[in-house]
C-alpha cells in the first residue's frame, strides 16, 4: 500500500536530503547543504511523495561527506567546503599553482582535507607542472612516486582532441578510473590560440564541451582558464564557484565568486607556494 511522506530537499540543487512522516515536523537546519553548500535555513523545502516502502533517510551531515579544502585559510574561509558534484573554475594568473595542490590534497584521506582519491588531469596547453607537484608532496612529507602514481594525465594537442576526450570519453574514463575529482587545465587554450580555427565552429564545439560537462554527477570537476577570452561567457555559466586571481602589485587579488555572492582577498605572493605549518 502506498504511503504518503514528505520529502526535504534543497531548493538550490533539488537533491533530496530526507523523507518523513508528514505528521513528524524536521526544524529548519542551519546546516550547509551536502552537496551544493547552501545553507538550508535559506533553500530547504518539502514536498509530498508517495512510496510503497517505508521512509529510507538520505540526509548526510556534511561532516560526513568528502571535502577538499586548498588549505589556503583565506580560500578555504569563503568556500567551506569543495564536495564531488560541484563545477568550480580556477582563472587568472598562477592558476597552476592551485591546480597541481588540489592534484596533491585530493589524494589525502579525507579527515586530512582530501578526497581519498585518485586525479584525473586533462592537460589542456601542456600546463601541468610535475615540479610543482614533487615540491607540493615534498612539504606535506608524502610518498612523491605514489603521489605522481595518483594522477591519471591525459594530454590534448588540439581543440579537436581536448573535446572529443570530454564529450565522448570522459564519463567511461571517470567510471574506469572510479575517480571523484576531474581537473580540466587550460581549457580554452586551443579554442582560441589558432588564428585559423573558425569561430563558429569553435562556438558550437565549445557548446558541446559544456554539456557533457554540465552531465558530470558525483565528481567534483576543476577547470582553468588563462586571461580573458571572447569565449568565457559561454564557459562560466557552468560553475558554481569561480576563483580569478590577478597580480596586485607584490601580491594577489583574489576575488571569489560563490553561490553568486563575490568576495574579495589579498594573499601574499607566496601563500600560493607554502604550505602553512600544522
Amino acid at each position: 500500500m502506498n504511503k504518503s511522506l514528505l520529502q526535504y530537499y534543497c531548493g538550490h540543487c533539488n537533491n533530496s536530503l530526507k523523507e518523513l512522516d508528514p505528521v513528524i515536523h524536521l526544524v529548519r537546519s542551519i546546516e550547509p547543504c551536502p552537496f551544493c553548500g547552501t545553507l538550508l535555513s535559506d533553500s530547504l523545502q518539502r514536498r509530498e511523495i508517495h512510496k510503497i516502502h517505508s521512509p529510507t533517510i538520505v540526509f548526510q551531515k556534511a561532516s560526513q561527506l568528502p571535502k577538499l579544502t586548498f588549505d589556503i585559510e583565506k580560500i578555504d574561509s569563503i568556500l567551506n567546503f569543495i564536495t564531488p558534484d560541484l563545477k568550480i573554475c580556477i582563472a587568472g594568473v598562477h592558476t597552476q599553482k592551485l591546480v597541481e595542490r588540489l592534484c596533491v590534497r585530493a589524494q589525502l584521506p579525507i579527515r586530512y582535507g582530501g578526497l581519498d582519491s585518485k586525479v584525473l588531469l586533462i592537460d589542456g596547453a601542456n600546463s601541468s607542472d610535475l615540479y610543482l607537484c614533487v615540491d607540493f608532496a615534498q612539504q606535506y612529507g608524502l610518498d612523491v612516486k605514489k603521489i605522481l602514481s595518483g594522477i591519471i594525465s591525459c594530454r590534448t594537442f588540439t581543440v579537436y582532441q581536448i573535446a572529443n576526450l570530454i564529450v565522448n570519453q570522459l564519463h567511461d574514463v571517470i567510471k574506469q578510473y572510479d575517480v571523484k575529482i576531474v581537473v580540466i587545465t587550460q581549457l580554452l587554450h586551443f579554442f582560441t590560440n589558432n588564428p585559423y580555427l573558425n569561430r563558429n565552429e569553435m562556438q558550437q564545439i565549445l557548446q558541446t564541451v559544456v554539456q557533457s560537462l554540465k552531465k558530470i554527477q558525483h565528481c567534483l570537476v576543476i577547470v582553468s582558464l588563462g586571461m580573458a577570452t571572447g569565449l568565457d561567457g559561454m564557459l562560466l555559466q557552468l560553475f558554481s564557484k569561480t576563483i580569478k586571481i590577478k597580480q596586485n602589485y607584490n601580491g594577489l587579488s583574489v576575488h571569489i565568486e560563490n553561490l553568486g555572492k563575490t568576495q574579495s582577498i589579498l594573499l601574499d605572493a607566496n601563500t600560493l607556494d607554502n604550505i602553512p605549518e600544522h
